[in-house]
């Protein structure tokens, strides 16, 4: 292999690519890149076999060919590069990268180690990858960390209404429905994403300027980008019916600003016990918060209106606090269905937003 290549477009594509590869005792080829010249392109895929993700730029070739190199170690080479052009070749198991002021040599892996990248095929439909980026990443950090029920650790995506996607994630302690407007797409069933690898293609479609076309077979699904294919596999199970859990009826509804339940819960957070424990009182014009540690204990005031029942009920704060960073709306009303029950967070005004928490156990 020897080819000239421009380092900025080298740099990008390597920072979108490499970021899938993973270190592995047994299978080396997964924490590399593979480089694979052929008329006038280079195309560098990396995978975990979770995720896999391929990408191709326009080079200068002398000779086509490919190799695989360990990824962290070539992308931090290429990004400490300043000039404009960089060439790669390659001398028996050596990859050298060369520009006018330096010359460095990586040690490569054999290419034929490197696992397949699966091609997902039949009819696609183009998406939103901004907005489906958004959708992925609000619900997300609701999915379990535990590996026990894989479908608990992935995002739901399902359509709930015509030109539309949602995105639900649960842990079973709290859940979040994001559905965010995706004109023209149908989705006759719904697919479960592993959330580590939805947030993958979640951040390539925010880095793209492109909207990607979006492929669903029964094991896979993947986004091609104009010079970007990203594919993952699909969690088999079956998502909880997750409409059996949320509240019909509600006793009181407390709105308050985001901005004010914000602050109260940093002064909160210095005095949580080891369970996060904190209580959340609602009455005619204030939310009450207040945690009790063992240092000490703090009480924060801010002002709400109540519509129904005053009432009063323990949480984890994190969790009341997580939902915070993806609400836009100025209001929040947080609606109480009743001692022991479960809350909805919802903005005043947004509706595509449903955040749902169960409450602890004094």
């Amino acid at each position: 292999m020897h080819i000239t290549v421009d380092h900025i477009k080298l740099q990008n594509l390597l920072e979108r690519v490499a970021r899938v590869s993973t270190k592995h005792l047994t299978l080396p080829a997964l924490q590399c890149v593979l480089l694979d010249v052929k008329e006038n392109t280079l195309t560098i895929r990396a995978t975990n076999l979770e995720i896999g993700i391929e990408g191709t730029i326009a080079v200068d070739v002398k000779e086509e060919g490919t190799v695989s190199v360990i990824a962290q170690t070539f992308l931090q080479i290429v990004s400490l590069i300043s000039q404009k052009d960089v060439t790669l070749h390659t001398e028996g198991d050596v990859l050298i990268v060369e520009t006018k002021t330096s010359r460095t040599t990586i040690h490569t892996i054999t290419a034929q180690d490197f696992p397949h990248i699966p091609k997902v095929e039949g009819k696609g439909q183009v998406i939103k990858g901004t907005i489906f980026a958004n959708a992925v990443k609000t619900a997300a950090f609701a999915a379990s960390q535990s590996s026990i029920k894989p479908e608990l650790g992935s995002v739901y995506v399902f359509q709930k209404k015509e030109h539309t996607l949602t995105c639900v994630a649960t842990d079973s302690f709290r859940l979040v429905e994001k559905t965010v407007s995706q004109q023209n797409v149908v989705l006759e069933e719904g697919i479960l994403i592993p959330a580590k690898n939805a947030l993958e293609l979640a951040r390539l479609c925010d880095s793209q300027d492109d909207d990607p076309m979006l492929y669903i077979t029964e094991n896979q699904c993947a986004l091609q980008f104009e010079n970007i294919y990203i594919t993952s596999r699909l969690t088999s199970g079956t998502f909880p019916d997750y409409a059996q859990i949320i509240p019909k009826e509600f006793v009181s509804h407390s709105t308050l600003l985001t901005q004010d339940l914000q602050n109260a819960l940093k002064k909160t957070s210095i005095f949580l016990n080891k369970f996060m424990q904190l209580t959340i009182a609602a009455s005619a014009q204030n939310l009450t918060l207040t945690s009790k540690g063992d240092v000490g204990t703090t009480t924060e005031k801010t002002p709400a209106s109540l519509e129904g029942d005053e009432i009063s009920l323990n949480f984890n704060q994190r969790y009341i606090a997580d939902i915070l960073g993806y609400i836009t709306d100025e209001s929040i009303t947080i609606h109480f269905a009743g001692t022991g029950r479960p809350i909805i967070i919802e903005s005043v005004h947004d509706k595509s937003l449903r955040y749902l928490v169960m409450p602890m156990n004094k």
